[in-house]
């Protein structure tokens, strides 16, 4: 009996020992990944860089789809925020930026007209750790045609390297330095939203992106809200039919065309 106690007496040290030698390495790992980053962080001193904000892109581009605004909204806000990575001066630092749009390209933006003109010089301000780069995007008709695009490029200071970026790989031997620039494309794309086959289709007719844009123009509709969920808010079954009587007497008075040269035409069970 006394042996048997003296026996479990022993393991519950060794295993209070194996606990302790765990604690230890955890201790140890810890001390060694903080001192790490602490070093990490210690080779920026001296050294200040700048790169596009990289919060909810995925890559280099930013898409802006007309298609989801009004037909009379024909400008709009784009925001693209330049960071700073290192140390923070208590001075003003300058960096530029350049306006790439290659006229070789097809879908080549146009400054004043697809994008109003805007700044190419700006500043991290002293005690500061951004700045932002403020464009005014411009609607123009022949977006339902051909989308277009510009990039907006920055430029490196003896003061401002590039230190930072994601990279993307284009093919075996070739990456792109995804954040020191910013593509703006624009298009007029509008979703067919997921209910128009079982709703929309006897009661508006063939989808098209004119159609529903008018639809929502003329019934005053956000186009987000158009691609919501059947039931919620005004999209009843009720609505859409009374949406789709009324554009139906709407289009007797002021006869469209679709997008393919055809007269717009309402679906079967809002023609009575």
């Amino acid at each position: 009996m006394f042996c048997r106690y003296l026996m479990a007496k022993r393991n519950i040290i060794k295993k209070k020992g194996e606990i302790m030698k765990q604690i230890c390495y955890i201790i140890l790992f810890f001390t060694a990944f903080f001192y790490a980053c602490e070093k990490d962080v210690d080779s920026y001193e001296g050294e200040s860089g700048i790169y596009f904000d990289t919060e909810g892109k995925l890559n280099d581009t930013v898409v802006v789809s007309w298609g989801m605004k009004a037909g009379d909204v024909v400008t709009r806000n784009l925001k693209l925020r330049v960071m700073l990575v290192g140390t923070v001066a208590d001075y003003d630092r300058k960096f530029t930026v350049d306006v790439i749009s290659d006229q070789t390209d097809t879908l080549a933006a146009e400054e004043g007209v697809d994008f109003e003109p805007f700044d190419k010089e700006y500043t991290i301000p002293a005690n500061g750790a951004y700045a932002d780069i403020n464009i005014v995007l411009k609607r123009r008709e022949t977006l339902k045609q051909r989308s277009r695009r510009f990039t907006v490029k920055l430029n490196e200071t003896p003061e401002l390297h590039f230190m930072y970026t994601r990279r993307s790989r284009i093919d075996s031997l070739t990456s792109l330095d995804v954040d020191y620039q910013r593509v703006v494309f624009m298009n007029e794309n509008f979703p067919r939203p997921g209910w128009w086959t079982r709703e929309g289709q006897k009661r508006f007719g063939d989808w098209s992106q004119t159609k529903a844009g008018l639809i929502c123009d003329v019934m005053n509709i956000d186009r987000e809200v158009w691609l919501g969920v059947l039931g919620e808010g005004t999209f009843t079954q009720g609505y859409l039919s009374y949406v789709g009587k009324y554009m139906y007497r709407w289009l007797q008075e002021n006869p469209t065309k679709d997008e393919d040269g055809e007269w717009m035409e309402m679906g079967p069970d809002s023609q009575d």
